[in-house]
């Protein structure tokens, strides 16, 4: 086993499944204790008692990232268990996007923010006093290529994804001082449980699948873990003189955006 994480406490949200889960798995790999934080209590237990059996240090605690409540008892639950977080990676969100953005409900829009955007504020808010009290931390908020270019179709989803690059350079600007960096991981289509189900939904997952991939000039689509070595880079001490900034990880599909 490499070590790139040996003894750090790491907080993953929306790590149960997707790339939240290969990000969690790698980071295990790499020597980190790790708090697999997501509202679904079975994939979430199931998977941190398959890490446990396999030596690995998890740990599991259901998580609403939209209640403040639920992110402060995750984190306190964390600390007891492996010490304070040094690394957040704030995954969890949800896709809802329309045609019309006027069909767009109250509801709609409230749960899109306050998943997408207050969800990663809450996670980091919880964090920020362990980090500032070690001088000392790594915050990777999960974007997206839509975090760029407006694709018609993808309201509010896009909205959130912009906003989250604010997030990230505000928290930079306002923590740095304390040796605590916050980037942004902003991957194009990866190949996700959730992706797949749109593919089924389409009617026919393959074409589909593959007409998604040929819009990359790399002509696929990412895999999980293909995800996961970046956020692996932006929360290691490899990347150590980096804050503020947005990593994006998409095949080149951002480039050929018109």
């Amino acid at each position: 086993m490499t070590s790139r994480l040996r003894e750090q406490v790491a907080i993953v949200t929306g790590g149960a499944d997707g790339i939240g889960q290969s990000i969690v798995k790698l980071f295990c790999d790499q020597g980190a204790k790790v708090c697999i934080a997501d509202i679904n209590e079975d994939l979430g237990n199931e998977f941190a008692n398959q890490l446990t059996s396999q030596g690995y240090k998890a740990l599991f605690v259901k998580t609403d990232v939209s209640d403040l409540d639920s992110v402060n008892n995750m984190v306190n639950e964390t600390n007891k268990k492996f010490g304070a977080p040094t690394i957040l990676i704030n995954n969890a969100g949800i896709i809802y996007q329309s045609k019309d953005p006027l069909a767009v409900t109250k509801d709609q829009w409230d749960k899109s923010i306050s998943v997408n955007v207050e969800g990663m504020w809450n996670c980091a808010k919880a964090v920020l006093p362990y980090m500032k009290a070690a001088r000392s931390g790594s915050i990777v908020n999960l974007g997206s290529v839509h975090s760029f270019n407006i694709v018609p179709e993808h309201f509010p989803y896009a909205v959130t994804k912009h906003a989250i690059i604010g997030l990230t350079k505000n928290l930079a600007v306002e923590f740095g001082e304390f040796n605590i960096r916050v980037n942004t991981l902003c991957p194009g289509m990866t190949e996700t449980p959730a992706a797949f189900k749109w593919f089924a939904e389409s009617g026919d997952a393959e074409a589909t699948r593959k007409a998604m991939g040929d819009i990359h000039p790399l002509k696929r689509n990412a895999s999980c873990e293909e995800i996961a070595y970046p956020a692996l880079f932006l929360a290691s001490n490899e990347s150590s003189f980096m804050t503020g900034q947005s990593l994006i990880i998409d095949g080149g599909r951002s480039i050929v955006y018109q």
